[in-house]
Order: C-alpha cells, then structure tokens, then sequence
C-alpha cells in the first residue's frame, strides 16, 4: 500500500531531514498562477519532476491511482527517461519551504517510497 500524507511547510521541512526517498506533491493557487511541483528526494538528491499528467494525478483528491511505491517508482523512472526532470540544490528547495510558509491554501502530499 502506498502511504500518504497531507503535510505543511514547515512539516515537510522537518520531513526531509530524516528522509532517504519520498516524493511531495506540491499545489498553491498565487496571484497570477497556479504553483504546482513535484519534488522527489533520493538520499541527498533532490529532483523537480516535469510530468504535468503525474503531478494532476498526484493532486487529485479522491484517486488513489498507484496502490503501490513500485507503481509510483515506475513512473518517476518514465519521467527521467524522458527527461523530464530538473536537479534542484537544497538550498532551493529550502528556500522554496521558507516562501510557501508565508502563504494561505498550500496543499502538500507526501508519498512515501522507502520500506
């Protein structure tokens, strides 16, 4: 079974500390646009993943659409060889948590990849 949370910021911050492999899901309606990411962590590698059909998915409030990690593990692999990803420093991804901390109606998902 694939777990999954609804974290905020400043959970997710504390998260990824301990962290080895997990996945958050990444949604906040701004100004001008909508915000939405999906943030992979491997050890101590962090990765954008630019698969707009994974991230909507991912988003959606019923759909349990991967029952399982290797499900979702499948797909990220899908995503990387398709290059869609981006390698985002720490530093970024810390100073994206420290921004989406000052704002209303962020939604996070965190799925957990380790066992």
């Amino acid at each position: 079974m694939l777990h999954q949370e609804i974290l905020s910021p400043n959970e997710v911050a504390r998260k990824l500390s301990n962290l080895s492999e997990g996945l958050f899901a990444i949604r906040c309606e701004l100004k001008n646009k909508t915000y939405q990411i999906i943030l992979y962590k491997y050890q101590a590698d962090y990765f954008l993943i630019e698969n707009p059909a994974l991230v909507t998915v991912l988003l959606e409030k019923d759909t349990h659409v991967f029952s399982s990690p290797e499900q979702l593990l499948n797909e990220i692999e899908i995503s990387f060889e398709n290059n869609q990803y981006l390698a985002a420093s720490k530093e970024w991804v810390r100073l994206d948590l420290n921004t989406l901390k000052l704002l209303n109606d962020v939604e996070i998902k965190f799925f957990s990849l380790e066992e």
